[in-house]
């Protein structure tokens, strides 16, 4: 039976303001388990492989989710499953999807067996000596075959006749467990291991050792005291929907990066912020863009025949009106963000300057956004930020400090109209 999501008014109310709530996020997080399971339907529909295999794969998952829909819909709903079911579909439609990738599907049936408390073994992929156990951890094995077995809510490999517990606590001989960052109240996976881990601008950094983990770990839990002093909302939102980070691989050490995928919710790639305050507005950037991004599973908001492009502050290349409504509302989180942390007093003067600028690039581009082929629900939608927008220009702030947030906005847009001239011709 289809399950048809739908977000009603006051949901969409609340989300189209830049906020929505845990209830909001857990109605997003519905919608996607939902689309999980159809492109795994349709992956499953493609096997490349024998027909007894898919059907050991088909019947592990639907014993998991008979005996406990709860832990099924956690597994399969996790936002890397979205990420590998996204890949390969795309993949598959390009003709050049490879049948390890069918494969790792396996192991996500072992994992929700074993959350769900039901036996399951089944054979999965070795790639480069790798065996994945999604959301768990990796298994170097070499060249030999790899069984994952579900036993008693627990996971074992069995290594060519040699059969290893996969502790999620602790390490084990050969294993990468997938580490957590934690602080009061949240807890979110650090996962270096996955190999559907890729796809942002950067490329997935390789495992941390123990004293890049302590950084993070240290940082993670500065920036979430920032939040649930300051942004006890987002915080909220953020502790229900965020589920994973992935490190990516610092390439420009002048510069920190961060970027998510449209396809999985809950999970962005970044490299180590250089601050607890910007690693707090970057998961309120990178998870508004998750929000949206599913929302628009849900409801198109822009006419896809439209072909204009945009100037986007935040960017250097001319933006579709769909990109750009992207930037406004993950832009949204950023300068509200920045406000509230004016609140602390030894990064007051950083986030007034960086909240005066946020909030000018936020009215430009909504500007141009209101102007656009918007649908009816993008109409809706843009209201709502409309709103917010105008709440946070309503702000006092000196007015030297509006002066120097309205310069750089003339000075991006005279250097970005020099270099994109042509193509907005």
């Amino acid at each position: 039976m289809t399950t048809f999501h739908e977000l009603d008014t006051a949901t969409f109310t609340a989300l189209a303001e830049g906020d929505g709530g845990p209830s909001a996020i857990t109605a997003l997080q519905r919608a996607q388990v939902s689309r999980h399971l159809i492109l795994i339907a349709n992956l499953l529909s493609e096997w490349p492989g024998p027909a007894a295999e898919r059907d050991a794969i088909r019947d592990t998952l639907d014993r998991a989710r008979a005996a406990d829909p709860d832990r099924f819909a956690d597994v399969v709903g996790a936002p890397l499953v979205g990420s590998w079911s996204g890949i390969v579909t795309r993949a598959l439609g390009r003709g050049v999807a490879d049948p390890s990738d069918f494969g790792q599907l396996a192991g996500i049936a072992v994992v929700a067996a074993a959350a769900a408390g039901v036996p399951a073994d089944l054979a999965v992929p070795v790639r480069d000596g790798v065996a994945s156990v999604p959301g768990v951890g990796a298994l170097t094995v070499g060249d030999r075959p790899v069984r994952l077995i579900a036993h008693d809510g627990a996971i074992s490999a069995d290594v060519d006749g040699d059969r290893v517990l996969l502790s999620t606590e602790e390490d084990v001989p050969g294993f990468q467990r997938v580490r957590f960052l934690s602080a009061p109240g949240v807890r979110i996976a650090l996962d270096d291991v996955d190999p559907y881990r890729h796809g942002h601008h950067a490329p997935p950094a390789n495992r941390l050792d123990d004293a890049e983990l302590e950084q993070w770990d240290k940082l993670f839990a500065e920036a979430w005291g920032l939040l649930a002093r300051q942004l006890p909302g987002r915080a909220a939102e953020l502790a229900a929907g965020l589920r994973t980070l992935v490190p990516l691989a610092q390439t420009d050490s002048r510069s920190a990066r961060s970027a998510t995928i449209k396809y999985a919710f809950g999970v962005f790639g970044l490299t180590l912020p250089p601050s607890a305050a910007e690693f707090a507005v970057t998961m309120v950037h990178e998870f508004q863009h998750s929000k949206l991004s599913a929302i628009l599973d849900l409801v198109p908001m822009t006419d896809p025949a439209d072909t204009s492009r945009h100037f986007a502050p935040w960017r250097t290349d001319p933006r579709p009106l769909a990109g750009l409504l992207q930037g406004v509302y993950a832009f949204v989180g950023v300068a509200d963000s920045w406000r509230a942390l004016r609140a602390e007093p030894d990064i007051a003067e950083e986030a007034t300057r960086k909240f005066a600028e946020a909030r000018v690039n936020v009215a430009e581009g909504l500007r141009s956004v209101e102007a656009g082929a918007l649908l009816p629900d993008g109409v809706r939608l843009v209201r709502g930020l409309r709103k917010r927008t105008d709440e946070l220009l309503a702000e006092p702030l000196p007015d030297d400090v509006v002066r120097a947030a309205e310069l750089t906005l003339s000075d991006t847009f005279r250097r970005w109209s020099d270099q994109n001239a042509a193509a907005t011709a």
